[in-house]
C-alpha cells in the first residue's frame, strides 16, 4: 500500500466512536451548528469539534476553497453536506470518519482486513462507489493500545478545557489491571499504592484529597478505611471498582462551570459502557490467572459483558459482570518513630548536651497477609426513540471482602537507658547505641467489607432550539468490619538491645541485635490484652440536576447553557472498642497458644540484621479465655464516632464562543458557578475527663468563575489558556468533632478533627501548547499556577486525657500557598516507518510541581504531601496479531514535615515501578495475554529528616495470564 499523510481536521471522534469496538455508534442528538462563511480549511476544524465527526482530506483539495457556512440543528452528515456546498467536494462516510474527495471522483478501494475494522480509531478504505479507479490513500492506525491512545488524544484536542483521557482497548480490557494504575500514563497523574495495588490518584503533585471522582459525571460515594484509625475522608478508593466495568476515564485539569466544584487538583470522571454507544449486539468475556510472587498463590479473575440493541437501534440494554480474588503479602518495617530532644525535659537536656537533636524511639517489623474477593456489575439501558429524545438508566454495584492477618513485633529504643559509651551520633542524630528495651508481639485479624452502589437516571429532550436534561442519582458506600478486628498483644521487657539505624540511600534495613532475648520463645513475654473493635462508615449522596441549553448567534457566542443542582451528602462513622484483660493480662502461656511463623523468607529481599521470625499468637485460643462480660468505655466510643452532612445548592451559567482572531479560529467557554454549602458536624468533644455532645453548623457560599480558550494557531498547532477560581472542601473526617486515642503501642498518640475548618480556595491559571504533528501523535507543553488561601495542614500539640499525655495531630487552616509547575507530554505512533517497524509507538510525560506555603508569620515552607517531580514512559509495538508494551512510572519524594518542626515526620522516598505485557490474537475473536507488574521488584521506602530510615514496604512482582474473547 502507498501511504500519504492526510490532514485530520479534528481528532474529536472519540465521543462518536465506540470505546471498545468498531461498531458504528448509534445516531446522536443533532448538534447546534453556527459556522460562518469563509475559508473551508478553517471551517472544518470547527465543524468537527461541534459534531465529533472526523473529517479527512488531502490539503491540496482544500486550497482556495470557501464555504457558505452552516447554521441550525443538523445531524453531522447533513451539516457536512451543507458546509461543502459550492466547493466541488463531497465525502464518503467510513465508520466514525468522513473522507473528502472531488465531487466527480469515484473511490474504488478494496475493503481493509476485518481486524482493521475492529479498531475504533482506524481509517479504513472506503466502500466501492462506482467504476472509476481513482484511489484514496490513507494512514491506518491499527492495534488496540494505539487505538486507545488515538481516542484519548481526540478527546483532548476536542475538549473545551484542559483534559487528558484513557479508554478501554477493548471490551473488558483496560491498559492495566487497575484503573488507578492505568491513569499513571496520563500527564501529571501519579498514584498512591496500598499492598501494591493502586488506591488513590494525585494530579499535578497534589495529594488525593485535592481530587474529586465522578462516575458518568455524577459524584461517587466514598468507602472508608476500616483497617485502622486513619481515615481517607473524601478520597475514592479505586480498588473497589474493577477495571473490566470501565469504558474510559477523563482527567479534567481545568474546571468548567457545568462540572461539580471541589477539585483544586483534578476531576476524574469514570465512564462505564452503554449499549447504544457500542451500537450492536456484543458478547465479551475474559478469564485471567494471576500469580503474586511474594504471596505464592494463584488467583482467578473472570468478567463478562452482554450488550443488546434492537433493530432500529432505538433501545438497548447492557450487563457487565466481574469476579476476582487476590492474595496479597507485604513484608514491612513500619511503626518506625523518631523524636527530637525537648529542652523542657530532663531527657531532652541530657541528649542535647551530648549533641543529639533527633533520635529513634521504636521499630516494628510487620508481615501483612490479605485475601480479597471482589464482585461487581454494571447495568445500563438506553431509549432513544427519536433524535430529540433520550433516556438513560445506569446502575453499578461493587462488593469487596478483605480478610486481613497482620503479624508484628516491636523493639523500643528507650533513649533514657542508653549505655554510656555506646552512642553513635551523626550530624546531631542518634543513629546507634545499646539500650534496655521492651517489645510488643501482636497479631491482628479482621474481616472488612466495602459496598458501593450507584443508581441514576438521565433524560434529554429537544424542543425547538432548546435542549433540556434532567438527572437524578443516588450513591451509597458502606464499609464495615464484617467480623470485629481483634489484636492479640504480648508486652514485656527483653533486656539489652543494640541498634544501628541506616539511611534510605543505603538500601539496607537497620540493624537490631537482641543480647539475651529470643522472640521465638513463647514464654518470653507476658500477655497484655486483646483489643476488640467494630467499625462502620456509611457515605450517602443524593443529587438532582436540571440543565438547559440552546444555540445562539450573538456575535462570537454560539451556545448558552445553564443549570441547577442540589446535592445532599451524609457521612456516619461509628466505632466501638473493648480491651479484654481479665484472665489474660500479665500471664505467660506455653507453646500450645502459638502457631509456627508462616514465612521463611520474611524480608528476604533486603539486607539488614534484625529478627525475622517470632512467635505467632493463635487468636482463637486466647479469645476463648477472654471474659466476654467486659464492656467498652462509652465515652471512648462516643468521641470516636461522628456525623457530618452537607447540603450543596449550586447553579451555573455558561456560553460557548467560536470566532477568529488574526484570521485563526478561536473557541472558548466562559461561565460561572455559585455554590452554597450548609455543613453540620455532630459528635462528642472530650474535655479530658468527659465526652459531651456537640453540634456545629456552618454555611458558606463560593462564587467560581471559569474561562477556557483554545486557538488553532495552525492546522496542527493549538494553544490553550484557562483561568478559574476553585475550592477543595476539607476531608469529612477532618470536619468531625472527634478524638481518637491510640495507646496500642508504647507511644501515646491521638488524632482529632476540627469542624471550624474553612475550604481550600484557589485561583488557578493554565497555559498549554499542543502540536498534533501526525495522526495519533502530539507534543504538548503546559504551565500551571495555583494561588491557594486558607489551606489545611496538620499540627501537633499535646493534650491530657485521664491524666495521660497524648501527642495530638489535628487539622488547622494555614495562610496562603502557591503551586506552580510545568507538564510535558509526547506521544507518537510511528506509522510512517517501513515494515515491520511501523507497529512501534511511544509516549512519555513529565510533571514538575513547586510549592510554597505560609504556616505562620514566621514559618514559610513547601506544602506537605506534594511530589515535586514525576514522569511516565511507555513503549509499545503492535503488528498484525502481536502486541507488546512496557511502562515505567516514577514519582519523587513526598514530604510530610514543615519548616523543620516536624523532624520526626515520615516522608515517602521516590518510587518507580515497571509493568509490561505481551498479547497475541489467536483468532479474530480470541486473544491471549501475559502481563507483569512491578517487574523490577521495587520496594517503597520512607525516611525522616536527614535521610534516615523511616519505613520499608515490599510486595513483590505479579504475573498474570489470561484469555479474552469478543463476539
Amino acid at each position: 500500500m502507498t501511504f500519504k499523510t492526510w490532514t485530520l481536521w479534528s481528532t474529536a471522534s472519540a465521543a462518536v466512536l465506540m470505546s471498545a469496538t468498531t461498531a458504528m455508534a448509534a445516531p446522536a442528538p443533532k448538534p447546534a451548528l453556527a459556522i460562518p462563511a469563509g475559508d473551508l480549511a478553517t471551517a472544518l476544524p470547527a465543524f468537527s469539534r461541534a459534531t465529533g465527526l472526523q473529517v479527512l482530506a488531502d490539503p491540496a483539495l482544500l486550497a482556495g476553497k470557501r464555504t457558505p457556512g452552516v447554521r441550525g440543528e443538523l445531524d453531522a452528515e447533513t451539516g457536512l453536506a451543507q458546509l461543502l456546498r459550492g466547493t466541488g467536494l463531497t465525502y464518503v462516510r467510513n465508520g466514525g470518519a468522513a473522507v473528502l474527495r472531488p465531487a466527480a471522483q469515484k473511490i474504488s478501494t478494496a475493503p481493509a482486513p476485518a481486524r482493521r475494522a475492529e479498531a475504533a480509531a482506524s481509517v479504513a478504505a472506503a466502500e466501492p462507489a462506482a467504476d472509476d479507479s481513482a484511489t484514496v490513500e490513507e494512514i491506518v492506525v491499527t492495534g488496540g493500545f494505539a487505538n486507545s491512545l488515538a481516542r484519548a488524544l481526540a478527546d483532548k484536542r476536542k475538549a473545551a478545557n484542559v483534559v487528558d483521557a484513557i479508554s478501554a482497548e477493548d471490551i473488558g480490557k483496560f491498559p492495566s489491571n487497575n484503573i488507578a494504575e492505568a491513569l499513571q500514563r496520563v500527564p501529571g497523574v501519579a498514584i498512591t499504592r496500598d499492598r501494591g495495588e493502586g488506591l488513590f490518584v494525585r494530579v499535578r503533585g497534589l495529594g488525593p484529597n485535592f481530587q474529586i471522582v465522578t462516575l458518568n459525571g455524577r459524584s461517587a460515594a466514598v468507602n472508608e478505611n476500616m483497617r485502622d484509625s486513619g481515615q481517607s475522608g473524601r478520597q475514592f478508593r479505586f480498588d473497589t471498582l474493577p477495571s473490566e466495568l470501565v469504558a474510559g476515564v477523563e482527567v479534567g485539569k481545568t474546571p468548567l462551570a457545568s462540572l461539580d466544584e471541589g477539585a483544586i487538583g483534578g476531576v476524574v470522571d469514570i465512564k462505564t459502557f452503554r449499549p447504544l454507544n457500542l451500537g450492536k449486539n456484543t458478547i465479551a468475556a475474559s478469564a485471567t490467572a494471576s500469580h503474586p510472587e511474594l504471596a505464592g498463590a494463584t488467583d482467578p479473575r473472570v468478567s463478562g459483558l452482554l450488550s443488546w440493541v434492537n433493530e432500529d437501534k432505538s433501545f438497548g440494554a447492557l450487563l457487565a459482570l466481574v469476579y476476582d480474588q487476590r492474595t496479597l503479602r507485604q513484608d514491612r518495617v513500619t511503626g518506625v518513630s523518631w523524636s527530637y530532644a525537648d529542652p523542657s525535659t530532663t531527657l531532652g537536656r541530657s541528649l542535647a548536651a551530648q549533641g543529639i537533636n533527633l533520635y529513634p524511639t521504636a521499630i516494628r517489623p510487620t508481615l501483612e497477609r490479605e485475601d480479597r474477593e471482589r464482585k461487581g456489575l454494571v447495568f445500563s439501558a438506553q431509549y432513544r426513540p427519536t433524535d430529540a429524545t433520550e433516556i438513560t438508566f445506569d446502575a453499578s454495584y461493587t462488593h469487596l471482602d478483605d480478610h486481613y492477618d497482620e503479624l508484628t513485633y516491636s523493639v523500643d529504643q528507650t533513649a533514657s537507658t542508653l549505655v554510656p559509651g555506646s552512642l553513635v551520633v551523626r550530624d546531631g542524630t542518634l543513629v546507634g547505641g545499646t539500650v534496655t528495651s521492651t517489645s510488643q508481639i501482636g497479631r491482628e485479624v479482621s474481616d472488612l467489607a466495602h459496598d458501593n452502589l450507584m443508581l441514576a437516571i438521565n433524560g434529554k429532550q429537544r424542543i425547538g432550539e432548546w435542549t433540556f436534561s434532567g438527572d437524578a442519582a443516588y450513591a451509597r458506600a458502606y464499609s464495615e468490619t464484617s467480623k470485629p478486628i481483634t489484636r492479640t498483644r504480648l508486652l514485656g521487657a527483653i533486656g539489652q538491645t543494640t541498634f544501628n539505624m541506616s539511611k534510605v540511600d543505603d538500601d539496607v534495613l537497620p540493624s537490631v541485635t537482641l543480647a539475651t532475648a529470643n522472640l521465638s520463645n513463647p514464654s518470653l513475654l507476658p500477655f497484655r490484652r486483646i483489643e476488640w473493635r467494630t467499625n462502620d462508615s456509611l457515605d450517602l449522596e443524593k443529587a438532582i440536576q436540571a440543565d438547559a441549553e440552546r444555540p445562539v448567534q450573538w456575535g462570537p457566542f454560539t451556545r448558552v447553557a445553564f443549570g441547577v443542582k442540589f446535592r445532599e451528602r451524609e457521612r456516619s462513622y461509628n466505632r466501638a472498642d473493648i480491651n479484654f484483660t481479665t484472665n489474660l493480662a500479665n500471664k505467660y502461656f506455653d507453646a500450645s497458644y502459638f502457631e509456627a511463623f508462616p514465612a521463611g523468607d520474611f524480608l528476604g529481599e533486603v539486607g539488614g540484621s534484625l529478627p525475622r521470625t517470632w512467635v505467632m499468637p493463635d487468636p482463637e485460643k486466647f479469645w476463648a479465655l477472654a471474659d466476654k462480660t467486659q464492656k467498652g468505655t462509652a465515652r471512648a466510643d462516643q468521641r470516636n464516632s461522628y456525623f457530618v452532612s452537607e447540603e450543596i445548592l449550586a447553579g451555573y451559567g455558561l456560553t460557548d464562543m467560536d470566532t477568529q482572531v488574526f484570521g485563526r479560529p478561536l473557541r472558548g467557554q466562559l461561565g460561572v458557578r455559585v455554590a452554597q454549602t450548609k455543613q453540620v458536624s455532630a459528635g462528642h468533644a472530650d474535655t479530658g475527663s468527659a465526652a459531651i455532645p456537640v453540634r456545629y453548623e456552618k454555611t458558606y457560599t463560593d462564587v467560581l468563575p471559569t474561562l477556557n480558550f483554545a486557538m488553532d494557531i495552525t492546522d496542527t498547532l493549538q494553544a490553550r489558556v484557562a483561568a478559574a477560581k476553585v475550592i477543595t472542601r476539607p476531608s469529612l473526617a477532618d470536619l468531625a468533632p472527634r478524638l481518637t486515642l491510640n495507646s496500642s503501642g508504647t507511644v501515646l498518640t491521638a488524632v482529632g478533627g476540627n469542624p471550624q475548618l474553612q475550604p481550600f480556595e484557589a485561583w488557578q491559571y493554565d497555559a498549554t501548547l499542543e502540536w498534533y504533528f501526525a495522526p495519533g501523535s502530539a507534543l504538548v507543553a503546559g504551565a500551571f499556577y495555583k494561588d491557594i488561601t486558607t489551606f489545611v495542614y496538620s499540627q501537633k500539640t499535646n493534650i491530657v486525657v485521664d491524666g495521660q499525655t497524648y501527642q495530638l495531630t489535628s487539622p488547622t487552616n494555614g495562610g496562603q500557598a502557591s503551586i506552580k509547575g510545568v507538564e510535558l507530554a509526547y506521544q507518537h505512533l510511528f506509522k510512517n516507518l517501513p515494515a515491520p517497524f511501523d507497529g512501534l509507538g511511544f509516549l512519555a510525560n513529565y510533571t514538575y510541581t513547586d510549592t510554597e506555603a505560609t504556616y505562620s508569620p514566621t514559618l514559610t515552607d513547601a506544602m506537605v504531601n506534594v511530589a515535586k517531580n514525576s514522569f511516565n514512559i511507555t513503549g509499545f509495538y503492535e503488528k498484525d496479531r502481536f502486541a507488546a508494551r512496557a511502562a515505567y512510572s516514577w514519582v519523587d519524594d513526598v514530604l510530610q514535615d514543615v519548616g523543620g518542626a516536624g523532624l520526626s515526620a515520615l516522608n515517602d522516598a521516590a518510587f518507580g515501578s515497571l509493568d509490561a505485557s505481551v498479547s497475541y490474537k489467536i483468532t479474530d475473536n480470541i486473544t491471549a495475554a501475559l502481563e507483569g507488574q512491578n517487574l523490577t521488584d521495587a520496594a517503597q521506602w520512607q525516611f525522616v529528616k536527614g535521610g534516615w530510615f523511616g519505613g520499608y514496604t515490599h510486595y513483590g512482582r505479579t504475573v498474570s495470564f489470561g484469555l479474552r474473547a469478543k463476539f
